[in-house]
């Protein structure tokens, strides 16, 4: 059997194509603006509310909304990276890994955490005195995730988005304050909204350059 004989124009063909392809499995930053602003709006809000009215069941809405943006974020980014049914590169899957791990454990914790609350026996005060460890978490698990794909993806001044995002809480919340706990819960909350901005979005913003950069050398 003859080997079939491939032109240039042909050969030319598929290389585009395959460029074509590659391009379409850079990760697209925008979802992740989109996530960190939606995250930061929400927290804000939450904290706000859940410190002006004092409300103990304020917390278990907080919870609730951090269980559907992880749900939504894990939903978001599988599609980002699984576009178009392509095949999945080793760092596409690197990241799909990383991002499946920091959005079960942020829709676990809380959701678990939510039950224990609402079939608790306790009092509801009492219960929260150390619920304001959720945020913290969560804020713990978005900048290690954004950490480990700046790695991966080899963006070299990305990871220095996640500092001011990681000082925050450990300055606010390692420092033992006589406050209710429900103060402190909503305090935890706003200090997600900073986490979000700096971590989530900004690294959507160099997500979004890298992309550019990649583009122009194609």
């Amino acid at each position: 059997m003859e080997d079939k004989k491939i032109s240039e124009k042909e050969s030319l063909k598929i290389i585009t194509q395959m460029i074509q392809k590659t391009r379409r499995n850079v990760v697209d930053g925008n979802n992740f603006i989109y996530l960190g602003l939606s995250l930061t709006v929400l927290s804000l809000l939450a904290g706000i509310f859940t410190m002006v009215t004092k409300n103990p069941w304020c917390a278990v809405v907080n919870m609730s909304l951090l269980i559907v943006w992880n749900l939504c974020a894990w939903f978001v980014i599988r599609k980002t990276i699984q576009r178009n049914g392509a095949s999945l590169s080793y760092i596409d899957n690197m990241l799909k890994i990383t991002w499946d791990t920091v959005c079960g454990i942020g829709f676990a914790i809380p959701l678990m955490i939510m039950i224990g609350l609402l079939f608790s026996l306790g009092s509801y005060l009492e219960l929260l005195t150390h619920y304001w460890a959720v945020p913290l978490i969560q804020s713990i698990l978005l900048i290690i995730g954004c950490l480990i794909s700046c790695q991966l993806l080899g963006m070299k001044l990305a990871p220095m988005t996640g500092l001011p995002g990681a000082a925050i809480p450990f300055v606010a919340f390692m420092v033992n304050f006589e406050v209710a706990p429900i103060f402190e819960f909503g305090c935890a909350m706003t200090v997600l909204t900073f986490v979000a901005v700096v971590t989530i979005t900004a690294f959507g913003f160099f997500l979004e350059v890298n992309k550019l950069k990649q583009n122009e050398r194609a």
